[in-house]
Parts: C-alpha cells; sequence; structure tokens
C-alpha cells in the first residue's frame, strides 16, 4: 500500500509539467541568469585589494637597546643577552607582520600606508582596517615571550573597518594566523636558548606553515558553482508546497476519506507523503547538480560526501512536507501550503545565503542561516564543494537530522487521528 501511494505521487509530480518546470528548470534558469550577471563581481573578489594603515609609535633598534639594558639590570649574563637581543630582533612582531608578510609577500593583496596619527587613521573611510603599535609594544612584547614578565605588557591592537566586512575578515584571519605562527616560534626559540642552540629562524617557520596551510587550503568558489547550490537548496523547499498542496486536494475531493475507508492508517497515508518528498527532493537535487555539472562543469571532490548532505536535506524537506500536510488538514485550508510557498521559502533563502554570500559580509547572518534547513545544508555543500571532508560539517548534518525528527514529532501530533476526520 506504501508503495502505491508513492508511485501516484511521482506520477502525478510527472504529469504536472508546471511543477515539473518549477522545480527543474526555473532554477536552472536562475543558476544561468545569477552565474553569468554575478560571475565578474565574484571574480573581481579573487583580485581584492585591501587598504590597511599601520601606526607605529615605537623603534626597533631603540627597543633592542632597551631590551639590553632590562637585562642588564636583572643580572642575565652577557652572552644570553646577545643571544635574546638577536632573537627578539629576530621575532619582532610589527616588522614581520607589516613589511615582510603584508608588503613583501602579499603586495597584489595588501596596500599598506604609514600614518602619524591613530585618530585620524580611524576617521578615514578609505582603510579596512588599521594596525596600531604603542611605543614600549616591542620591548614588553619580549619580556613577556621570553622572560614571561606580565607586568606593564601592552598589546598591539587591530581596528577593522565593519563597513568593508570582506577585506576586514581576510586581513584578520591572516593577522591571526601569523600570531599562531609567533606563538610557536616563541616557545621554539625559548626551548632553543635552553638548550644552548641557535634560534631558529622565523621565515623558514613560516614558509613550512605557509605550506601546510596551502596543503589543507580550499578551492575558491565561482558564481555558478555558488549559485547551483544556492539556487538547488532553495527550490528544494518547493517539494514542500507541491506535496502538501496534492494531499489537501485529496483530502478536498475525499480520496483521503475513501483510503481512510479502505482500513489505511493515517500514519501510513503520512509516511508514504514523507517519503514521497524525500525522493522527489532527492531527485529534484541530483538532477540540478547534474545538469550543472555537464553545462557549467559544477564537480565534486567526493561523491560520497555530496550524496549524504543531499539525503540530510531530503529527510529535511520530508519532514516540513508532513507538517504543513497536517496543519493544512487541521486548519481545513490551503493557505499554509501557500504561505509556504509564496513567504516562508524567500525568507528561508535569504538567511540562508541562496542569494547572498554572508560568509564574507556577516558572521552572525551565516551562523544564522546554519539554522535553517537549506542555510545548513548549503554551508556543508560549499565546504565539501571547496574540498573539505565530511567530518568537518557534521555540526550541518546533525542540525538537519535533529531538525527532521523535532519537525516530524510535531507534524506526527497534529496530524489528525482517523476519529477527527
Amino acid at each position: 500500500m506504501l508503495l502505491a501511494f508513492m508511485k501516484k505521487d511521482i506520477l502525478h509530480l510527472l504529469r504536472d509539467k508546471k511543477e515539473v518546470i518549477l522545480l527543474i528548470a526555473m532554477p536552472f534558469i536562475l543558476i544561468t541568469i545569477l552565474g553569468f550577471a554575478l560571475g565578474t563581481t565574484m571574480k573581481e573578489e579573487s583580485g581584492l585589494n585591501i587598504a590597511v594603515g599601520t601606526v607605529d609609535h615605537g623603534d626597533l633598534f631603540e627597543q633592542v637597546d632597551l631590551f639590553k639594558e632590562w637585562m642588564r639590570n636583572h643580572n642575565i649574563p652577557e652572552a644570553v643577552i646577545e643571544q635574546m637581543a638577536e632573537a627578539a630582533e629576530q621575532s619582532s612582531l610589527p616588522e614581520i607582520l607589516v613589511d615582510e608578510v603584508m608588503i613583501e609577500e602579499l603586495p597584489d593583496l595588501i596596500t599598506v600606508t604609514e600614518e602619524e596619527n591613530l585618530s585620524a587613521s580611524l576617521d578615514s573611510d578609505e582603510y579596512a582596517a588599521v594596525l596600531f603599535f604603542p611605543k614600549n609594544y616591542r620591548l614588553e612584547a619580549w619580556k613577556h615571550q621570553f622572560f614571561e614578565e606580565e607586568e606593564g605588557i601592552e598589546k598591539f591592537e587591530i581596528y577593522l573597518n565593519e563597513e568593508k566586512g570582506l577585506e576586514a575578515n581576510i586581513l584578520s584571519g591572516i593577522v591571526e594566523n601569523f600570531t599562531d605562527q609567533m606563538r610557536l616560534y616563541t616557545v621554539l626559540a625559548k626551548e632553543s636558548q635552553m638548550m644552548n642552540q641557535s634560534t631558529p629562524d622565523f621565515a623558514s617557520l613560516s614558509a613550512i606553515q605557509g605550506e601546510v596551510a596551502t596543503m589543507e587550503g580550499e578551492e575558491p568558489i565561482n558564481s555558478f558553482e555558488y549559485f547551483a547550490i544556492g539556487m538547488s537548496v532553495m527550490f528544494a523547499l518547493y517539494v514542500v508546497s507541491f506535496v502538501a498542496s496534492y494531499a489537501f486536494q485529496e483530502k478536498s475531493t475525499f480520496v483521503y476519506n475513501r483510503i481512510l475507508l479502505a482500513n489505511v492508517s493515517p500514519f501510513i497515508y503520512g509516511t508514504s507523503k514523507w517519503i514521497s518528498a524525500v525522493l522527489v527532493t532527492f531527485l529534484q537535487l541530483c538532477a540540478l547538480f547534474g545538469l550543472s555539472k555537464l553545462i557549467y562543469n559544477v564537480s565534486w571532490p567526493n561523491l560520497f560526501s555530496f550524496l549524504t548532505i543531499t539525503l540530510m536535506l531530503s529527510l529535511a524537506v520530508g519532514s516540513i512536507t508532513v507538517l504543513i500536510t497536517a496543519m493544512n488538514y487541521r486548519l481545513e485550508t490551503e493557505r499554509v501550503s501557500t504561505m509556504f510557498s509564496g513567504f516562508l521559502v524567500s525568507v528561508l533563502a535569504f538567511l540562508g545565503g541562496s542569494f547572498i554570500p554572508w560568509d564574507g559580509l556577516s558572521e552572525s547572518m551565516w551562523k544564522l542561516g546554519a539554522f535553517t534547513p537549506n542555510g545548513a545544508a548549503m554551508q556543508g555543500y560549499l565546504h565539501v564543494l571547496k574540498g573539505g571532508a565530511l567530518h568537518e560539517v557534521s555540526h550541518h548534518l546533525w542540525t538537519l537530522g535533529v531538525m527532521s525528527l523535532l519537525i516530524l514529532l510535531l507534524a506526527v501530533s497534529l496530524f489528525p487521528k482517523r476519529r477527527s476526520i
């Protein structure tokens, strides 16, 4: 009986040309339009140039001399003082971060401008970020690094321009990665001094770390890949209104009553709608991504990861379908399906990032989108498409799984029992 119900739903979909166009043709048309329209914009982001202002009130050689004097006042042996001074000079964060990393290694990405006045720099809309190094920052940093001196420690500050969210986030990531390398260098330098060995060169350490980051990095996403995912997860939600509306038509034409008279449990009927929605969504997504592969070369590095995320999204769509069906039956109206397809799908698509790449614009919106079924699936798809592993998106899979279960339980509680019909 269950298979017969599922076959009936699939045949109804195939006969309904409007629904086929909505579920398959329409998203692919949008992928094409948005891919071509925004392709140039997304390519320009790869050639992004980040303007950074630096305000440095200190001087390297003056601070090295003060560091030597401080060590002599603390009765440090002269031989150790020279070694420490050499290590300090090599690990001076402002020189390495600004001069070597930003100016020498990333000239195509970052443009650095030296400023004298911090307030004037912060008032300028030109900079995505401003780095500020206090006068005695180097001295206090070395005292903390090599002697764990906590008193009087000063920190450098990075001011991010919220109006340039993408550039600011990129720069913040560069600085964070660099400071992590600096902490590792500090540990190695201390160990070298204790074992009376030469201090390791920070440049070689940085090169090793850079190689690891490249090996574990992610491939960039182009416009067609992004919108293939965005439009597919969005239009997967339209399966809900299709199946739920068809179910209400069955109730309006007394088909559902005849099914109950045939001694078929409402649970079996509801289960058939859930499985039908899951199957239709899964086939729809496979068809859309298959067409995207053939025409726009949207390739998945790991087919198993793709199929796993697709299945989890399909399960969530199936659960939402049963819930909307139950609400239609309870309220004796098809307006719930209409409102879902006409309003809620657009809201979920907006929050989930189908039209706007929240990742580079708003961290809060990106996190919020992960709690929508389409957003969780989209973030999982994007990570896998970039070359990420499936276990790295397990939290998105858990979100979809838990969401599916909770919505399904709610749908079962709302679904009218035999005596209510």
